[in-house]
């Protein structure tokens, strides 16, 4: 309960806490707890933008996180926020060394002494969920432990139960004035924090990345000790090398032998490789969690954020580029409707304008080369909020990275062009569907699929109706308009229906078949009656969804 008075009070400082409260009605349950105290003149000279960024970065790592998160989601909110957000810090104090060697005492099961050769008494490197230092195991080897902040844990814990509980009483009172369910966004939250928690997960995130590049000459990927490694700590290889931006200076390129444009080059070509080969991405290339060895080489830090890409959305992508090359926008508006998932119907004529705008402005006249990938995206996903689609968070974690690397190299490399590069994986992709051999795995597979769900479907409906027999079958809807619901419901009955009977007959022929009493009606085997007449109800149905008819 402080807490959660604690939070509504900073907010209360930036100029928020009243509307907060009276949003969900927090007065009843906290009474005159509240401080209401006026804005100070320095904040209320700022931006929104900026009171928003300050106020998270005083409520703590679990806000700021959030913010984070939020920065990567341009489907919730304006670019102007998100710009702000990218601005978070999570600096906080160090905690004392002693604390550090506690935990890594009790996690490894040792003394320090023991486990290490050599280890600090400060280290390098301190965020609000962890710090790093260096040390030199029993071996000689010098890595880089990074060491979760005691009672993190707990902290966010509290906090995800309170932002759960806000979250439930906003979804409830202000239900028809926002536009996205906060329960399933603080739930997202949730896991992706409590996945950042776990320092195992992004030991195998790095194992998984090895794994890809096992043996590219151009890539470095750290080694991770797991002997030293548990949910709270993580001991990797230690890298020398310089940031990637620092390749462009003249004595950093002398004594690494660094060539900043075969820099940039491998550090993109990487990227594009991770998005359409493996589908599995680092989603935060900024600067610093690039370095660059001796000879050009390329190492990543920082696996916490991962994006992973299905082949699906791989070939949407590869189709998003065909579509602009050819200035297909009926192709481009039919990819976006695949790509966003919405809960109301699109008016697809007023999106596919918008597409033909947006090809105008960005490809109209120009080569695939020139086309600006990063920017176009960032177009893309300002389409699927506008149309109220929700694209995957993959996607715009995609959009995100690609921004992100093509902005570094861009910074080390001028001339250095994305789409350039990213063209042979596109066509790649497109030429991959052409495939008759993956043809013919599709259709095998969808056919299975479909002889499964034939298969489950009387169970399935066998425990729908025990449920509805006992009086435990639920259904939770939302009515926003009785006549076309009622339409449609008696519309899936009728074809359910007609379904279950063609269930029934085909298998009452399987049955008859294998028997051996022989069944005949007019001198005709009964399980071939009963198989001409599904085959007769399964026409009639195909041929009315088809059409999209009823069969009344």
């Amino acid at each position: 309960m402080e807490r959660y008075i604690e939070i509504i009070n900073i907010l209360s400082k930036y100029g928020w806490g009243s509307d907060l409260i009276a949003k969900v009605d927090l007065q009843s349950l906290f009474g005159d707890r509240f401080k209401f105290g006026k804005e100070v003149a320095e904040i209320s000279k700022l931006s929104e933008g900026e009171r928003i960024r300050r106020a998270i970065e005083e409520l703590g790592p679990t806000f700021v996180k959030f913010g984070q998160m939020l920065s990567t989601r341009p489907d919730l909110v304006p670019q102007e926020l998100i710009d702000e957000l990218e601005k978070l810090q999570d600096e906080v104090p160090t905690f004392p060394t002693e604390d550090a060697k506690r935990l890594i005492e009790t996690e490894l099961d040792d003394s320090i002494d023991s486990i290490f050769k050599e280890f600090p008494d400060s280290p390098f490197a301190a965020a609000s969920m962890a710090q790093v230092y260096k040390a030199v195991l029993p071996e000689g080897e010098e890595v880089a432990i990074k060491v979760q902040r005691p009672g993190i844990a707990d902290v966010i814990e509290v906090d995800l139960v309170i932002m759960r509980d806000y979250a439930k009483r906003l979804k409830k009172k202000q239900k028809a004035e926002i536009g996205i369910d906060p329960e399933t966004l603080v739930s997202e939250f949730a896991r992706a924090i409590r996945k950042e928690l776990n320092f195992k997960i992004e030991a195998g995130n790095v194992t998984h990345f090895d794994s890809d590049y096992q043996d590219d000459p151009t890539i470095h990927v750290l080694k991770v000790y797991k002997t030293y490694s548990t949910e709270k700590i993580l001991t990797m290889e230690l890298i020398g090398g310089v940031k990637i931006t620092d390749s462009v200076i003249p004595e950093v390129q002398e004594q690494f032998r660094i060539d900043p444009k075969l820099v940039a080059s491998r550090a993109l070509e990487l990227v594009l490789k991770q998005i359409f080969e493996h589908g599995y991405f680092h989603a935060d290339p900024h600067p610093g969690n690039i370095r660059v060895l001796e000879d050009s080489i390329i190492c990543f830090l920082d696996f916490g954020m991962m994006g992973t890409l299905s082949a699906r959305l791989r070939e949407q992508l590869a189709d998003i580029l065909i579509g602009v090359v050819t200035q297909d926008e009926r192709k481009l508006t039919r990819t976006i409707m695949s790509l966003g998932r919405g809960g109301q119907s699109v008016n697809e004529e007023e999106l596919e304008s918008d597409i033909a705008e947006l090809i105008k402005m960005y490809a109209f006249g120009t080569t695939l080369e020139d086309f600006d990938l990063g920017a176009f995206l960032g177009e893309i996903s300002d389409l699927i909020t506008a149309y109220d689609l929700k694209g995957p968070r993959d996607f715009y974690l995609l959009g995100k990275a690609l921004s992100s690397i093509q902005g570094v190299c861009a910074e080390v490399d001028p001339d250095l062009n994305l789409m350039a590069q990213a063209k042979p994986y596109a066509e790649q992709l497109a030429m991959e569907r052409l495939d008759p051999e993956r043809a013919i795995k599709e259709i095998s597979s969808s056919f299975m699929e479909s002889t499964k769900l034939m298969l489950e479907l009387p169970y399935t409906l066998n425990d729908l109706l025990t449920l509805v027999k006992r009086g435990e079958g639920k259904v939770k809807f939302e009515i926003f308009g009785l006549e076309p619901l009622i339409d449609t419901l008696e519309r899936i009955t009728d074809r359910l229906s007609f379904a279950l009977i063609m269930a029934a007959f085909l298998v009452a022929s399987a049955l008859i078949s294998i028997s051996t009493i022989p069944y005949h009606v007019w001198g005709i085997e009964l399980d071939t009656v009963f198989f001409f007449i599904a085959l007769v109800i399964g026409i009639w149905l195909l041929i009315s969804i088809v059409r999209r008819g009823t069969l009344r």
